[in-house]
């Protein structure tokens, strides 16, 4: 069964990106301590930074079943119930108490706010002894678990078709296009999540251009659980072929650079600056996201790469992590799947079949509702 990251049920999705850091922080911890734990339970989970005992705000959160949200631009963490609310600002030795619209009073901590380890961690004195006072004691939801577990669900999957427009993709000997290729893939997939009740989304319906960034912002702006970019392979060496699906990651090999240079080939006429971070915390933070989403994106590309393998004839060359610009900046789990090698005189011949294409699209489709179902039968609190 694979590992997957924790999600609480009330922070905004720019709060994700820290769940994944509670695991560097806890060594495998991902419960809320029982009712009648009480400090012990978070004295457990502190962490030495400097000298001095340490807690993440995301258990400190969990522990006293608060919401907590996250400010890149201001550096601010906040926690609280409804309208009280502690506010804490990365490198600064005091926090903000906050009652309603207009009531501020500033709390001194014996040491700093620090981002440590991909998280915002506050001093662990403070997390024990004072936060109780000051919004309350941790509520009895131990009576009623059910409020403590938000079953994960794939409702809405974005589709990419790869290239268009003015980007032709790759360009087989016979003048097969490999974004007429993808579209037409993408339409079938379509069609078989669509059928199994997933509600779909396609960057391009049709052969149009759309930035890299663009591309992103469909997904992150529709709020999204799967991520899937189509793509056609192409290399020098005529005689590769064969299948493979990527995922976001630094660590990459020849292949992957190949592919890299190719499929980002159009970044420099992509119409953003999405890509250019104004802060190193910034950087930090959005690096978060990947490490949170790769574990499911790894799981995915593994469901995906099974079934291609048992329902086609295509070669399998294996899942590879590379740092694909459209991967970068979706904030779910994401996979580019290469359907095959264009420059490949056969697959070219295989692709430009549209028998061929239903069969490669059927198999991915099959993969993705594999996955399906074994994330959705995690519970939030559980890996």
């Amino acid at each position: 069964m694979p590992r997957f990251p924790i999600r609480e049920i009330h922070i905004k999705r720019i709060s994700l990106i820290f769940i994944g850091a509670i695991l560097l922080f806890t060594a495998g911890c991902a419960t809320v301590p029982r009712k009648g734990a009480g400090r012990e339970a978070l004295s457990s989970q502190t962490v030495k930074i400097n000298g001095k005992d340490y807690l993440p705000l995301t258990v400190v959160a969990m522990y006293y079943q608060m919401k907590w949200e996250w400010d890149p631009v201001a550096k601010k963490a906040e926690i609280g119930k409804g309208e009280d609310l502690l506010a804490f600002y990365v490198g600064m030795e005091y926090a903000v108490v906050i009652h309603g619209a207009n009531y501020r009073r500033p709390e001194k901590l014996n040491s700093p706010v620090v981002f440590y380890e991909g998280a915002v961690a506050i001093p662990a004195d403070f997390a024990i002894q004072r936060i109780t006072k000051i919004l309350g004691p941790p509520q009895a939801v131990a009576r009623n678990p059910s409020k403590l577990i938000q079953k994960y669900a794939v409702r809405k999957v974005v589709l990419d078709a790869g290239h268009g427009g003015m980007d032709p993709g790759a360009i087989g000997r016979s003048g097969l296009r490999e974004k007429d290729v993808t579209l037409d893939i993408v339409r079938r997939i379509k069609d078989e999540l669509s059928a199994n009740g997933i509600d779909i989304i396609l960057t391009r319906d049709r052969d149009k251009f759309i930035s890299l960034s663009g591309r992103t912002r469909i997904a992150n702006d529709n709020d999204v659980d799967f991520f899937v970019s189509i793509h056609a392979n192409a290399n020098r060496s005529r005689s590769i072929r064969g299948f493979e699906v990527y995922y976001l990651s630094n660590a990459v090999d020849d292949t992957a650079r190949a592919a890299e240079a190719a499929e980002n080939s159009f970044l420099k006429v992509d119409d953003s600056s999405f890509y250019v971070r104004n802060t190193d915390l910034e950087a930090t933070v959005w690096d978060l996201v990947y490490t949170e989403n790769r574990e499911e994106s790894i799981e995915l590309a593994k469901y995906i790469t099974k079934s291609v393998d048992a329902f086609t004839s295509l070669n399998d060359r294996g899942i590879r992590g590379a740092r694909f610009y459209v991967l970068k900046g979706v904030e779910m789990p994401s996979v580019l799947v290469e359907v095959g090698y264009i420059s490949n005189a056969a697959e070219e011949r295989n692709l430009k079949d549209k028998a061929y294409r239903q069969a490669v699209a059927s198999a991915i489709a099959k993969g993705i509702l594999n996955y399906k179902k074994v994330y959705e039968s995690t519970d939030g609190f559980t890996r």
